[in-house]
């Protein structure tokens, strides 16, 4: 993005470019509600190895409260797309 500023006492147009801000997004994904019935889907920090249940924190550093199970199961229950961590592993 470039922005144009006229400076009042030096008339010369100048730019400046802004950076974009690279922003982490969580990608939600669509699970019908027979799969969602049918099989036993590990969608929670609470069912992955890397998930510390003393600090409530993924053990990767990885941002973990919308992996919650209650705010999982409450995202699914309003729009039916959950945000499934690339990372979980179950043991």
């Amino acid at each position: 993005m470039v922005t144009e500023k006229i400076d009042s006492v030096n008339p010369v147009k100048s730019s400046k470019k802004t950076v974009k801000r690279i922003k982490p997004s969580i990608r939600r994904e669509a699970i019908a509600a027979a799969d969602y019935n049918r099989y036993v889907l590990p969608f929670s920090c609470e069912e992955c190895s890397h998930f510390s249940t003393e600090k409530l924190a993924c053990t990767l550093g990885l941002y973990s409260t919308p992996h919650l199970e209650k705010n999982q199961r409450h995202d699914y229950e309003l729009s039916g797309q959950m945000a499934l961590c690339r990372f979980q592993e179950i043991d």
